[in-house]
């Protein structure tokens, strides 16, 4: 099915059609009006935008259109969390699947920040641009993270020199590389930040709430293995 210019990939953005709506009303419609129902009436009576929201039976429509433009890009291509075992339950390795074929389609762009204790004692953090890592695995690329041995569970996922930023504090070595989709900045107020190069929003990682918040959702993750590790997803737009 060819959907075309149809699909509204930024539905995908949002856990429900609640927070679909609320994402239209103002900070003055919940500091004058207060009341839920009556904002959600005023947003789908297209009053907050420059177009007609969408109902709850559309929304959903929409989501199912969106899902099912993704999926003939990556029939014939292999993913790398294929090879994840289905007895396989960690949480993180979980995420990273879920991610692989949203990252692939140049639907999200995922950052993520993880760390590990070297057998030296010293703790190796970094950020990683997941999209750039598969791709570079999938090419074969020089010094490359082994993302079949990750899924397999042969291999664990570690921060290299490479990567968009490398810490390690032990030895006193900090170091940021630009990736294919991300500028390495630092600002004199929120601190490291990247820019997506597709549509220049600021990623920011700070983990404080201020202006670039919306520009990625937060959320960490916990496993066993990887203790915990934090998703960073930009859901990119596209220029129309």
């Amino acid at each position: 099915m060819n959907h075309g210019k149809n699909v509204d990939f930024s539905v995908l953005e949002f856990d429900n059609y609640t927070d679909y709506i609320n994402s239209f009303a103002t900070v003055h419609d919940y500091r004058y009006l207060n009341n839920q129902r009556t904002i959600k009436t005023i947003v789908q009576l297209g009053y907050r935008t420059t177009k007609v929201p969408y109902t709850a039976d559309e929304f959903a429509k929409r989501v199912n259109m969106a899902v099912e433009a993704i999926r003939p890009k990556t029939a014939h291509v292999g993913l790398f969390s294929d090879l994840m075992s289905p007895t396989n339950q960690d949480p993180v390795l979980l995420e990273f699947k879920a991610r692989e074929p949203l990252n692939l389609n140049k639907i999200l762009s995922t950052i993520v920040f993880t760390s590990y204790i070297n057998i030296d004692g010293s703790e190796i953090s970094g950020y990683i641009d997941l999209d750039m890592s598969w791709r570079n695995c999938f090419l074969q690329s020089l010094k490359h993270t082994d993302w079949r041995g990750v899924f397999a569970g042969r291999t664990r996922l570690k921060p290299m020199p490479h990567h968009l930023s490398y810490s390690n504090p032990r030895y006193n070595m900090v170091k940021y590389t630009q990736s294919d989709n991300y500028v390495v900045m630092h600002d004199h107020h929120f601190g490291l930040m990247f820019m997506h190069r597709g549509d220049h929003k600021m990623i920011s990682v700070g983990g404080q709430h201020n202006i670039y918040s919306r520009n990625a959702k937060r959320s960490m993750v916990y496993s066993p293995k990887y203790g915990y590790v934090v998703f960073y997803d930009h859901f990119v737009r596209k220029k129309v």
